[in-house]
């Protein structure tokens, strides 16, 4: 009978050999205080040592390379359980396992553990290298932005329910620019290692660094409800801490060093989503550095309106009569809010605004206002601005002051004229409409028996209307006596249903309209036959050809224009003819607004995280606003319009490829600087770069009116 029953166990062991043997991982079954192994596959018996003897035990062979075994065996210490999760191991020369153990009842009857160990070396090697590649910065070898944000979306629900408060700091190094111009990108990326490594050796700053990309860096820090009696103290402490990373770095035989500017939010007082957080710290940061660099900011509540873009960018908005004729522009630089300190602003930018609208170069009719700033009062400031086309804007506080007048008389001897903005019509005085040559209302302004009153009683002055953006609000204002309208009252969202006739030649250039917006080859033979019959469009055609916005000389048919453009170029030109012969009897501030978002869009196309094809975004921008001239529907006008489908589904829908540049031009000719600031940020586009970018499409503009 012993004879059998050990003949059994024989049979057991080697068919467990049998069927483990050939599989890549180690097995073995252990008993005991002494760890006695019972059970050893042929992979597992490798670690076994000939003086061991025929009994070796875990602790001579597995857990001496593997101390973190004996955590996984009840014989370690482990209440006795069925199954045990897997979990990993590292062995002393390095490689990491992942091991599993079950309680079982070994051929005995007793009880016994089985260890299963699979080498899982190459699988960590594997997975940390793709976490590199995902979540650090190759340079500087930090975690980077999407760790940041992945980082601050895991303390998102635990600042929601009022369990963390923190900061984030967002800083970049002054000057860093003239560092890389003066010697070179290698120097610059030394500097940037030699910030992060001396950061990182600070424990207050270690493991709370990430890199954003350039030079701008993070540092995240949450703390727990409580840590700090308010956020004052928190404040404190931080500007303390923060204010430790304030030295110069640089470089042997580099003779320009750089400083950190800091620009500091809160959470949760400021947000509690990393894109709100991180935008209100760029603003902070942006505060560091008009305050003189080399310093720590925090984001204050005042600032909420993206200050630094109201600084930054100029939009420039449409005054216009009522017959749809443009009067002149606003040059829309702060949003102008009306608050006092928005009466001094940059000038600096305006140069090139100057450049941009053609003034040196154009002579015409049209008007441009614009903000005072206390810099107006400087000669050489006068000289920039002609004042036979420059209206200066006086933005008063709720009533007409002596300072205001005394401002105001100062520019009448300068020779400017003067509009008065903001003011309610009850605060509106003689001596007031004595100094106005123009005058706008206050927005919320809506005692409209006292407005219509003054602007009988005043016909010298020219009274504006604002927010004109939709029909309606153009009866309105025209019913209460406003001759100037400011605003874009031609751009309805929504368009009726009708039937209108077009001319033959608005026929023709609806037709070279759609020829020249399909998305496949054009069809050269019908857009030749369409221009050959009419001269006029002939010549209209060899004028923007010629003309500096494209920059060709001496083209004298279409066939040289293919030569030189080339056909996919060429579409541009003629779709840009065939829109300003459609819209010829419409407000020329439409067909303005559609050429200046399609060169705005396309000049900043390949600047975008997700790349743009820009002759797509050319012609998104240019048709746009094509229903409106042809006063039809959208989806009327895209059933004829053989674009491409996701040209077609951008102006139609809300998700197609395009239709956030879409609301972005808009929030940009509407001045809502907060919505372009997000923009920007989703799409990691520079500010100045757009703001560049939008004058260069006005400049763009003029220069194709020219021909």
């Amino acid at each position: 009978m012993a004879s059998t029953k050990r003949s059994k166990k024989l049979n057991i062991k080697k068919f467990l050999g049998t069927l483990l043997d050939p599989q890549d991982m180690e097995v073995f079954v252990v008993r005991g205080k002494g760890c006695s192994i019972l059970f050893a596959n042929e992979k597992a018996s490798f670690r076994f040592d000939d003086s061991m003897g025929k009994s070796p035990s875990c602790r001579e062979t597995f857990a001496k390379s593997i101390p973190d075994l004996c955590d996984n065996c009840p014989y370690g210490g482990v209440n006795v359980k069925l199954e045990y999760p897997p979990c990993e191991v590292k062995e002393q020369a390095g490689r990491t396992h992942i091991v599993k153990c079950h309680a079982v009842n070994w051929e005995d009857g007793r009880p016994a553990t089985v260890f299963v160990l699979r080498d899982i070396t190459a699988e960590v090697e594997t997975r940390q290298h793709l976490y590199t590649l995902a979540y650090i910065d190759h340079l500087t070898k930090i975690p980077n932005r999407q760790k940041l944000k992945e980082d601050f979306t895991a303390l998102e629900d635990r600042i929601i329910s009022g369990q963390a408060a923190g900061v984030t700091a967002l800083f970049d190094l002054d000057r860093f620019k003239e560092v890389n111009d003066r010697y070179g990108h290698n120097s610059g990326d030394l500097m940037l290692r030699r910030l992060s490594e001396h950061l990182q050796d600070d424990k207050a700053f270690a493991g709370h660094l990430y890199r954003l990309g350039g030079d701008e860096f993070v540092l995240l820090f949450a703390d727990p409800i409580g840590r700090f009696a308010d956020d004052e103290e928190m404040k404190k402490h931080y500007q303390e801490l923060l204010s430790r990373a304030l030295r110069s770095y640089t470089l042997p035989n580099i003779n320009v060093s750089c400083t950190i500017s800091v620009g500091v939010a809160l959470f949760p007082r400021h947000g509690n989503n990393f894109s709100d957080i991180l935008r209100k710290a760029d603003i902070a940061l942006y505060r560091a550095k008009e305050g003189g660099r080399n310093q720590v900011a925090f984001f204050e509540d005042q600032y909420e309106v993206a200050q630094k873009f109201k600084d930054l960018f100029i939009n420039i908005q449409p005054l216009l009569l009522g017959s749809g004729k443009t009067f002149g522009y606003e040059l829309i630089d702060r949003g102008n809010t009306g608050e006092v300190d928005e009466q001094f602003v940059n000038l600096s930018g305006f140069n090139r605004t100057v450049d941009a609208l053609g003034l040196k170069d154009i002579e015409s009719d049209q008007y441009y206002f614009i903000s005072f700033s206390a810099q107006l009062l400087n000669p050489a400031i006068a000289k920039l601005l002609p004042k036979e086309k420059f209206v200066i804007q006086i933005t008063p506080g709720e009533a007409f002051t002596a300072e205001d007048i005394k401002i105001c008389m100062e520019l009448r001897k300068k020779g400017y004229k003067l509009a008065i903005n903001g003011l309610h019509s009850k605060a509106a005085t003689a001596e007031t409409m004595k100094i106005a040559d123009y005058f706008k209302f206050a927005p919320e302004d809506k005692d409209f028996d006292a407005q219509k009153r003054l602007i009988s009683a005043n016909s010298r002055v020219r009274f504006i209307a604002v927010n004109v953006n939709s029909g309606h609000d153009f009866q309105v204002a025209k019913e209460h006596g406003f001759k100037l309208y400011q605003g874009f009252y031609f751009n309805e969202g929504v368009v009726e249903t009708k039937t209108k006739e077009l001319s033959p030649l608005k026929v023709n250039y609806l037709r070279l309209l759609r020829l020249s917006s399909t998305d496949g080859p054009m069809d050269f033979q019908e857009i030749s036959a369409i221009i050959s019959a009419d001269v006029t469009l002939t010549y209209k055609l060899l004028r923007i050809l010629n003309s500096a916005a494209v920059g060709l000389r001496n083209v004298s048919s279409i066939a040289m224009a293919v030569a030189y453009l080339g056909e996919e170029n060429l579409k541009k030109w003629i779709s840009v003819l065939a829109l300003r012969g459609i819209a010829e009897d419409q407000p020329v501030e439409i067909f303005r607004m559609s050429l200046i978002r399609a060169r705005f869009g396309e000049l900043l196309a390949l600047n975008f995280r997700i790349k743009f094809d820009p002759k797509k975004i050319f012609m998104v921008g240019m048709l746009s606003l094509l229903h409106v001239v042809l006063e039809i529907p959208k989806e009327q006008l895209m059933k004829d319009m053989p674009v491409a489908d996701d040209v077609r589904e951008s102006l139609l829908t809300k998700s197609g490829i395009y239709a956030g540049l879409l609301k972005f031009y808009e929030n940009y000719e509407y001045a809502n600087w907060d919505d372009v600031s997000i923009f920007i940020e989703e799409h990691r586009l520079n500010a100045q770069h757009v703001n560049d970018t939008y004058i260069e499409a006005v400049k763009w503009y003029n220069d194709l009116i020219r021909s």
